[in-house]
């Protein structure tokens, strides 16, 4: 039976926090720690990296909770339904430290912040990747569902790109600084009652499968064993290039457009066009996808998208805020084609993975790629910043001149060494990493028949004439999927 466009928004509501809170702190956190809070620049990186450490703990352990959990709720939901308090709590106390004034006893309260906003992110999101398998079985109602979790995520962003700023400077005033406290608590008590409402949305409008498998038991050697499933590597190809494309494209946006073309009154209006046309593409996009495969849509936004970084090569301060802004259009291609694409192919590992294991493992593949998508996209920033620093350039001393210094002019900051190696880094790292996304996206094997292949030899597993009621078809698409041999395969279903 086909899903009511209702449940697709239940479903999708959850990425309101998704995409909405992990905007915020991409664009104020750092902000917020060293300008309003007065924290060292590197004990601001030192709690974002005990941050990231300990999701390397909560993010597989929460997966492998989830699929080992049985309530009146499901399995999935009911963390949407504990998740509703911490995913608040946890964002306030982001922003807000209780007037504490050492500035030690600060670098502790926000690394503990820090840690509990970890892993109410955790609680919520990795059984939300896990959850549309329990949704549905069909291949193209799942991309349906993203497309609609990918339209929300994207609305959420645009908005928490522009209302976190209009709320502080409201609350708290113009001026960058400690003044802002006040603006910055208003601001988390109102996104994170809309964040925290969000999983309310998500918990009512979702319903899971009632059929569910009995827990399996779970080993080190039984959780390392997902590496061994080869179209998972390759989706792990797919999707960490990308991811790590975007994050990376952003991180040095700001700076090609401030000190590069000297735009940055107009950056809001650039990055505003990206993330609007971003929206608007997913809908073409989804119909290209149910049409021609999950994973083609890469294939058109993907060379558009590398074509168009090279056009703003010869950009300078004389370049049009226009030209700048359908640049951006023509980039909104590669990342609504991309988001679209890498979470709706991420559903069909999971099934792919029941035919080789014969258990039911979202939860372990939704914390071990949560984990290593934050880990590959914290290690690329830090990358990308040790870069900046060779070429003298400092992103967070940067950061903080500009938002105390009244008469900073980047133009006069900016050496004409650092211009040229930020424009060719703005340039050329995306191209190199949606390059080898389009490698391992060629490398896909799963289609829409070949998926169908691997739902009848699920369900044949389960039958008690086991592999020998499929035809030979199917089974040479399942082989061509799992990499399996015959021998395995048959011993598998045995």
């Amino acid at each position: 039976m086909k899903a009511s466009f209702k449940s697709k928004l239940g479903y999708a509501a959850g990425d309101i926090y998704g995409g909405g809170a992990f905007l915020v702190f991409s664009l104020l956190y750092m902000n917020y720690l060293t300008v309003v809070e007065g924290l060292p620049v590197v004990a601001t990186s030192v709690i974002i990296l005990i941050g990231k450490l300990w999701d390397a703990v909560t993010d597989p352990v929460c997966g492998i909770i989830s699929d080992k959990t049985r309530s009146k709720f499901g399995r999935r939901r009911v963390f949407f339904l504990i998740g509703i308090l911490p995913v608040f709590l946890s964002f306030v106390m982001l922003f807000y430290s209780f007037g504490i004034q050492s500035t030690n006893l600060k670098i502790a309260y926000h690394a503990f912040a820090y840690m509990f906003f970890c892993t109410a992110f955790t609680i919520v999101m990795v059984p939300y990747n896990a959850i549309l398998s329990d949704i549905t079985d069909d291949y193209n109602e799942r991309t349906g569902f993203t497309t609609v979790r990918m339209a929300m995520s994207s609305g959420a962003s645009l908005l928490c790109a522009v209302i976190p700023g209009l709320i502080i400077k409201s609350a708290g005033g113009d001026t960058n600084g400690p003044e802002q406290k006040i603006g910055y608590l208003v601001m988390a008590l109102i996104l994170g009652a809309v964040f925290g409402f969000s999983w309310l949305l998500t918990f009512w409008g979702t319903k899971e499968k009632e059929d569910l498998p009995e827990p399996d038991t779970m080993t080190v050697k039984k959780w390392l064993s997902v590496f061994k499933n080869r179209p998972y590597l390759n989706f792990l190809g797919i999707f960490l290039t990308f991811q790590i494309a975007v994050d990376l494209m952003l991180a040095l946006f700001i700076f090609y457009v401030d000190i590069v073309v000297l735009k940055y009154k107009s950056y809001e209006l650039i990055v505003g066009t990206l993330l609007v046309f971003s929206l608007i593409l997913l809908a073409p996009m989804g119909a290209i996808a149910k049409k021609r495969g999950k994973y083609f849509p890469l294939f058109i936004g993907l060379p558009i998208w590398i074509f168009t970084m090279l056009a703003f090569i010869p950009a300078n301060q004389n370049t049009p805020v226009a030209l700048l802004c359908f640049l951006s259009v023509l980039i909104a291609f590669g990342s609504s084609s991309g988001n679209l694409a890498t979470w709706s192919m991420l559903t069909d590992i999971y099934d792919v993975d029941e035919v080789i294991s014969g258990k039911r493992r979202e939860g372990i593949y939704s914390g071990i790629t949560t984990f290593l998508r934050k880990s590959a996209s914290g290690i690329a920033i830090l990358v990308l910043g040790i870069g900046l620093k060779v070429l003298g350039f400092d992103q967070e001393q940067y950061n903080l001149i500009k938002a105390t210094a009244a008469d900073f002019d980047p133009s006069q900051y900016a050496q004409s060494g650092v211009v040229f190696g930020v424009k060719w880094m703005f340039v050329v790292i995306p191209i190199i990493f949606m390059s080898a996304c389009l490698f391992f996206a060629a490398r896909n094997k799963i289609s829409q028949k070949r998926y169908d292949s691997i739902q009848k030899g699920i369900t044949a597993f389960k039958d008690e004439d086991g592999l020998n009621s499929l035809d030979q078809e199917n089974l040479e698409d399942i082989l061509f999927v799992t990499g399996l041999g015959k021998e395995e395969l048959w011993g598998r279903g045995k």
